[in-house]
C-alpha cells in the first residue's frame, strides 16, 4: 500500500490493524514520502508512449493532438492508477501526485505542453526539483528524516 501515514490519518490507517490504534506504524520519513508522492509508474508509461508516439508519427500532422491526448490520459490516469492499483485513498495525496505528474510533463517540454504561449522550458526545468525537494512537506514537516 502506498498511503502516506501522518500525524493526521495515522488514526484512520492503523484503526483496522491488530493491536490497537497505533499498532507500530510509524509516520513516514521524508524519503518514504518523496518515493510515494512522485508516480513513477505514469510518468515512465508516459515517456514510453509518448517517445514512440513521437517516434512513429512526429512527422505526421496530426501528432500534436495525440501527444494532447497522451498528456490527457496520463493526467486522468495518474489519480486512477493510483486509486485503483495503489489503494491511495487519500485525496491529498493523489492531488500531489498528480500535480506532481503535471510537473513533469512541464519539464519534459512535451509538444502540447511547450506550444502554450507562457510557456518557458528553463522554469519548468527549476521547478522540477524544487517540486521534488518540497512535496513531502505537503503534508507538514516529518516525524523523521
Amino acid at each position: 500500500m502506498r498511503l502516506v501515514v501522518t500525524q493526521r490519518n495515522r488514526e484512520a490507517v492503523t484503526a483496522g490493524s491488530t493491536g490497537g490504534p497505533a499498532a507500530g506504524v510509524l509516520p513516514d520519513t521524508y524519503r518514504e514520502r518523496l518515493i510515494k508522492y512522485i508516480p513513477v509508474e505514469v510518468i515512465v508509461l508516459f515517456v514510453a508512449a509518448y517517445g514512440t508516439g513521437y517516434a512513429v508519427l512526429g512527422t505526421d500532422p496530426l501528432f500534436p493532438r495525440i501527444a494532447a491526448w497522451i498528456v490527457i490520459a496520463g493526467l486522468i490516469g495518474t489519480p486512477f492508477y493510483l486509486w485503483k492499483a495503489e489503494q491511495v485513498t487519500d485525496l491529498v495525496q493523489l492531488f500531489i501526485s498528480t500535480l506532481g505528474f503535471v510537473v513533469w510533463v512541464f519539464a519534459l517540454g512535451v509538444l502540447p505542453v511547450s506550444e502554450l504561449p507562457w510557456y518557458n522550458q528553463v522554469v519548468a526545468a527549476l521547478v522540477l526539483p524544487v517540486y521534488v525537494f518540497a512535496s513531502p512537506f505537503a503534508m507538514g514537516i516529518p516525524d523523521r528524516w
